[in-house]
């Protein structure tokens, strides 16, 4: 009897340990990372077609273990140091060493969305990380590794942003055109006129003149969705709108916005804006006021200092204050010659080419 009672003693200690393992440092064991093609040019034509594939072996860290697989892509400069690849743009690639792969649309946005100029050739820095996940997901206490970095030279696409809607039937041909903010990858702003007094009014981005690439309709809560046939961005009632796009967020906003100037150079002085009038024919702002030569102003949106314009050392128009580029210090007011009377211009129709004039009558 006490021999049978230890034979089961023991076998249910063999069944409650099951098969142990230790887990050794890790290591790529199965081959290093390569790619498609270290050489890339993207165009507009084949951005629907794959451009770029990773693939790498499998690593190892002893046993069973599973493994979880992260590309990563950063300009060179982040490479080294202290920080370094602390700004790499991060993929999941599963639990599997397949590879990884992207289109071209998909690619050129990434560059984008890292700063890289459009429509020029950049170096990009890419690796795989193979971590051990916790079970439940707390952070894993098993050192990661990396594979071998690979560089990889990518001529990317100018990309413009088009805006078709209910206000001009749909033609993205003949639409707006929004091009890339200089400095800003990815962002782009402009005015557009959608007349009328109901509503809602409808449009949506395109990335092209015509229907047959992106189109970025509504995700949601502000946000972009680039399914075609995801519904389309609207504003309430007609008027004249401020719109901007951020496809680093895939975030869009529209603003509802009149323009008017103030300073002590104008009739209301600093206290109250002189309100412009939009010529649609003419697709301007304007107003004829009488103007003091000892003074000075600027243009202002909604009668607040949200949406303002100075002029730069060149007498360019520059925001001054502008909710999605933030402020701009160092700017100068505007102003006229003499006392008189004058009709002055605010010329918003072509993105990032505002301009403005001031006519003694």
């Amino acid at each position: 009897m006490m021999l049978m009672l230890c034979v089961l003693l023991a076998a249910a200690a063999c069944k409650k340990d099951g098969e142990q393992y230790t887990l050794q440092p890790g290591g790529f064991s199965g081959g290093a990372l390569s790619a498609s093609s270290t050489t890339i040019v993207l165009t507009r034509a084949a951005e629907n077609d794959t451009a770029l594939s990773f693939a790498w072996g499998a690593a190892a860290f002893g046993g069973a273990t599973v493994v979880g697989y992260t590309l990563e892509i950063d300009v060179p400069a982040d490479t080294s140091g202290a920080n370094a690849w602390g700004q790499a743009k991060t993929f999941n690639a599963g639990n599997q060493p397949q590879g990884y792969s992207f289109a071209g649309k998909d690619l050129n946005n990434l560059l984008s969305a890292m700063g890289l100029p459009a429509g020029a050739t950049s170096q990009v820095a890419v690796r795989v990380k193979a971590a051990v996940p916790q079970y439940n997901g707390a952070a894993s206490t098993v050192t990661p590794v990396y594979s071998n970095t690979l560089v990889v030279t990518i001529t990317t696409f100018s990309s413009n942003l088009y805006v078709p809607g209910d206000y001009q039937g749909w033609n993205p041909g003949s639409a707006p055109m929004f091009p890339p903010i200089e400095g800003k990858a990815g962002m782009y702003e402009g005015y557009v006129n959608m007349p009328g007094s109901g509503g809602p009014y409808y449009f949506k981005f395109t990335n092209s003149p015509d229907w047959d690439h992106t189109n970025y309709g509504d995700g949601g809560n502000g946000t972009f969705s680039t399914d075609g046939n995801a519904a389309g961005l609207s504003v309430p009632t007609g008027g004249y709108y401020y719109l901007t796009a951020n496809l680093n967020t895939n975030q869009w906003t529209a603003t509802a916005v009149t323009w008017g100037i103030i300073g002590d150079a104008t009739p209301g002085g600093w206290d109250a804006d002189t309100p412009m009038a939009y010529d649609a024919a003419e697709q301007v702002w304007k107003v004829t006021a009488q103007m003091k030569k000892n003074g000075s102003f600027k243009f202002r949106a909604n009668n607040a200092w949200a949406l303002d314009f100075g002029t730069d050392a060149n007498g360019k128009l520059v925001y001054a204050d502008n909710p999605f580029l933030g402020y701009t210090a160092g700017l100068n007011n505007l102003g006229v010659p003499e006392d008189g009377t004058y009709t002055i211009r605010l010329d918003l129709h072509l993105s990032g080419q505002y301009t403005y004039s001031v006519t003694k009558n």
